[in-house]
């Protein structure tokens, strides 16, 4: 497979979101459910809260970017 850029959406404080690049060789949807744990919390009697980390980091989401690499002419 080609190379694909996933850029994670790191939450850094309550209100602060970082981006992560990382270069991938398979589809986004298989690199993250391999690599990002997820846990879950229960909130009250019937519900419960999900949270995804990579890297001791909390993740709230993800870009899949499936273009070419930019080249020069």
């Amino acid at each position: 497979m080609k190379e694909v850029v996933i850029t994670l959406l790191i939450l850094v404080s309550s209100n602060k979101i970082e981006q992560k690049d990382l270069t991938i060789f398979e589809s986004c949807y298989t690199w993250y459910e391999k690599n990002i744990e997820m846990t879950e919390k229960k909130t009250t009697l019937f519900s419960r809260r999900s949270f995804h980390w990579y890297e001791g980091q909390r993740v709230v989401g993800y870009i899949c970017d499936y273009k070419e690499p930019f080249r020069e002419h």
